[in-house]
């Protein structure tokens, strides 16, 4: 996918998720480079720990505002959120024993899955915050 089919794909329409997503982007972006460039253990371990980080809030808070508004594909959604986590575990193994192929294989991967997840679950979370706005809706 070019990079705008990318950056289109990923335009959901609300403002904060949008710039979550691109925060997580830019850091699978700057993991690929540290890997492929061999910037070293340290710069590789910083990026992945900041990816790591913000993928897990990025996360909650998503999963916070479903709640928040009694999303109701809120546990298709989380699902989705947990095969990203399986992966993330993955790609810590992969680094951690120095394998450089299958890490960029699977940050290539986690890539297409991400885009694929902002373009489907959250555009689809995007349009029901969009419709509920300044709507109360207490959590289950």
């Amino acid at each position: 996918m070019t990079d705008q089919g990318w950056k289109d794909a990923v335009h959901t329409g609300h403002v904060r998720m949008d710039a979550e997503h691109q925060v997580e982007l830019a850091l699978l972006d700057a993991l690929h480079e540290a890997v492929s460039r061999d910037l070293g253990p340290n710069r590789v371990a910083e990026v992945l720990e900041q990816l790591l980080e913000h993928t897990n809030v990025h996360f909650m808070s998503e999963q916070l505002l479903m709640r928040l508004t009694a999303y109701p594909h809120y546990e298709a959604h989380a699902e989705e959120h947990d095969e990203l986590i399986v992966k993330t575990r993955m790609l810590q193994s992969h680094v951690a024993a120095g394998e450089i192929k299958p890490t960029l294989a699977l940050i290539d991967a986690m890539r297409s899955w991400l885009v694929q997840h902002m373009d489907g679950k959250d555009r689809a979370l995007a349009a029901y915050l969009s419709g509920n706005s300044g709507k109360s809706t207490p959590i289950a």
